[in-house]
């Protein structure tokens, strides 16, 4: 696994790039959640019948990018704070999570 490590400096330019994944994330996922509930409320009508197949290809292209998204800010080392959603945890200089930002 390759092991990042950011100094302030370099953790403070990182930040606009990690505004943008997060905010993709977070788009992709309301859009996951309005789909989800589309399908639900679809119900079995022969409308919701015909509905269903673009909704679903809707979603699978959702879900395809939000995992790309999640992809990138591993790539970075970095990773989402399970405790607080979307806010984004940057490794320190010695590599870990728990040393950073």
């Amino acid at each position: 696994m390759n092991r990042h490590s950011y100094d302030p400096e370099r953790a403070s330019a990182l930040l606009p790039l990690l505004r943008s994944i997060t905010a993709e994330i977070r788009e992709r996922s309301e859009a996951i959640d309005a789909l989800e509930r589309e399908l639900q409320d679809l119900g079995r009508t022969r409308l919701g019948h015909e509905r269903r197949g673009d909704i679903e290809a809707a979603l699978s292209v959702q879900r395809r990018e939000l995992r790309v998204a999640h992809r990138d800010l591993e790539r970075l080392g970095c990773a989402l704070d399970e405790d607080h959603p979307l806010r984004v945890l940057i490794p320190g200089a010695d590599g870990a999570l728990d040393h950073g930002f």
